[in-house]
């Protein structure tokens, strides 16, 4: 029973919570950057008591998820370790030294490997660790003191089996992390790594190699995140009306009058035409864009085309082109320079793309000195196009 209950749990933190299912997100959740800090501790094998060496550890991180799965990182890690003092096989107490680790490392999230969608994150993350680096020891310890042992006998420890000088080693890694997504920047982590190291690493001569275990709890910070585009919303066809003709009448019976005398036709005065009075007509529409974009997008493009339309049917039509930004987003003149470039886009769209005549159109643009929208910050980044019809 409790086998089962174990797997259960594993299953769960595997794959995750589905409290994010609906995908309701502004933002696309991959690709990012991230950097982070790590603090635990770490032991390196030997033949001592394991209690004795372990030290404390701090690490630093910083790298991207390139997709939904891949991601890398460059890791730094180090402060201090301890190995076993003395000849190979009757060490005589611990040897402290520095060393410093660094590693680039490919970080593959199973998690989402099982998962059917990706397009939001899970409460929970379970990443593979595999990297290849560099270590560098010194500020090693001196060698103790000769010493007599129980029998009376003088022992010397041997730098024979014991390396003193300051060197570097390879690093080999690997290990795993999980880490609960708490926020959209921020990740809380726990991180535990096998190390395989030159045996230089731990002072102690003779042996191929050392394994070194690492356990560090950790904290990412997540930048870069791209935002949402805005669904293009097709607008919806409206059906033609059904004519039903209506049946020709019968034909009625052809009667044959009998001449009568032509009547003498006084011509009567031709009327003066009658000019219809001037009734102006007023045409206004909104074209938003997204942050930090002067290009039209595909919704902005379909109401820019009817009012194209409606202007090329109208050859008395006037425009005013007033491009805007929020004030939410940049700075006063970088925001003026966007909504300068967002008018003389549309304008220049009316002229190339529906041959509207340059002369009647009036560009204007206010940066973010004016909010259309005082309540609504994203719909500030727009271009309002004001047409009408003037008396000719």
């Amino acid at each position: 029973m409790k086998i089962k209950t174990l797997a259960l749990v594993a299953a769960a933190l595997l794959l995750g919570t589905t409290a994010h299912a609906q995908c309701s997100m502004d933002y696309e959740p991959y690709p990012y950057g991230f950097v982070g800090l790590q603090g635990g501790a770490q032991l390196t094998f030997t033949n001592y008591n394991y209690g004795k060496l372990i030290t404390p550890i701090g690490g630093v991180q910083i790298g991207g998820q390139f997709s939904p799965i891949v991601g890398a990182r460059l890791h730094a890690m180090g402060i201090n370790s301890k190995t076993a003092a003395g000849r190979k096989f009757k060490p005589t107490g611990e040897t402290d030294f520095k060393f410093f680790t660094g590693d680039i490392d490919l970080m593959i999230n199973v998690t989402n490997i099982f998962r059917k969608k990706t397009c939001c994150p899970r409460l929970l993350d379970a990443y593979l660790i595999a990297g290849v680096g560099l270590n560098y020891v010194w500020d090693i310890d001196d060698l103790p003191a000769d010493y007599t042992d129980a029998a009376g006998n003088v022992r010397r420890p041997s730098k024979a089996f014991t390396w003193t000088d300051n060197r570097y080693s390879h690093n080999f890694r690997l290990g795993a992390m999980v880490e609960a997504n708490v926020a959209k920047h921020w990740g809380v982590n726990l991180e535990v790594d096998m190390n395989n190291l030159n045996d230089r690493f731990n002072a102690k001569r003779g042996g191929d190699h050392d394994w070194q275990l690492t356990a560090m709890l950790g904290l990412r910070y997540k930048f870069g995140f791209k935002k949402k585009p805005a669904p293009v919303v097709e607008p919806v066809p409206v059906p033609e009306p059904v004519v039903i003709p209506e049946p020709e009448p019968e034909p009625e019976p052809v009667v044959i009058p009998e001449p009568e005398p032509e009547p003498v036709v006084v011509p009567e005065p031709e009327p003066e035409p009658v000019v219809p009075a001037f009734v102006p007509e007023e045409n206004t529409v909104d074209l938003f864009f997204q942050m930090a974009k002067t290009d039209i997008n595909p919704e902005a493009a379909s109401k820019l085309r009817a009012m194209g339309n409606w202007l090329n049917s109208r050859s008395n039509a006037r425009v005013i082109v007033t491009g805007y930004a929020d004030k939410g987003t940049g700075k006063a003149p970088r925001n003026l320079a966007l909504s300068k470039q967002r008018a003389e886009a549309v304008a220049d769209q009316l002229v190339t793309e529906y041959g509207f005549d340059r002369s009647k159109i009036t560009v204007d643009y206010k940066g973010d000195t004016v909010q259309p929208y005082p309540n609504e910050n994203d719909k500030n980044r727009l271009v309002r196009i004001e047409a009408k019809t003037v008396e000719e």
